[in-house]
């Protein structure tokens, strides 16, 4: 009885954990990671503090660029957002249009300027098996496996560094210390927990 109650609840936690919200994380000293997400309207977004200060990010660009059709409403990620699958500031944007935003604290640092574009299904967004890039298990310890790819694929730890280069669906991440890192294939991302 044990036994099948437990391998339910398994079942219940890796059905959950294959679900990936888009995700940018912010650090004065790296900037963001990526720089530009496109997601579909109502599409949940995860922001992450990956280090530095207190990161409101709020409408437009110094350079002048402008959210398009509404603003960007500030959401602030700080330290008390750390940098956990369980403990991101996570969001929606439900009118299409491109949004444009920068770091409060510190406007002129170019690197903490970011965008994201909401395009409705059919309009730029194409719907086929090149765009889906998957991995599983996550989290996981050692071995990961990659849905969707394409030949080559590089892993980001949250500060936007590139840390490995993947050239096989399976990969060995157990010399990768804890946390989430991003996997990116041919401009498709994804990320993933290594515990």
């Amino acid at each position: 009885m044990k036994h099948s109650i437990l391998t339910i609840a398994l079942a219940i936690v890796s059905t959950f954990s294959f679900a990936q919200n888009q995700s940018m994380s912010f650090s004065h000293f790296d900037g963001a990671s990526p720089n530009e997400l496109t997601v579909a309207p109502g599409e949940e977004i995860d922001f992450y503090w990956a280090g530095g200060q207190t990161h409101p990010m709020t409408e437009g660009w110094q350079s002048g660029e402008n959210s398009n059709p509404i603003p960007f409403q500030t959401i602030t990620v700080t330290s008390s957002n750390t940098i956990t699958a369980n403990n991101p500031v996570s969001f929606t944007l439900d009118q299409a249009g491109t949004y444009y935003f920068h770091c409060g604290t510190n406007p002129g640092n170019t690197g903490l300027w970011a965008s994201i574009i909401v395009k409705e299904s059919g309009v730029g967004i194409e719907e086929s098996e090149e765009m889906i890039l998957g991995v599983y298990p996550n989290p996981t310890f050692d071995m990961l496996n990659i849905k969707g790819f394409t030949g080559e694929a590089l892993v980001y730890n949250l500060a936007g560094k590139c840390i490995l280069k993947v050239t096989t669906p399976i990969v060995d991440i157990s010399k990768l210390t804890k946390g989430i890192y991003i996997i990116e294939s041919q401009g498709v991302k994804t990320k993933f927990i290594k515990e």
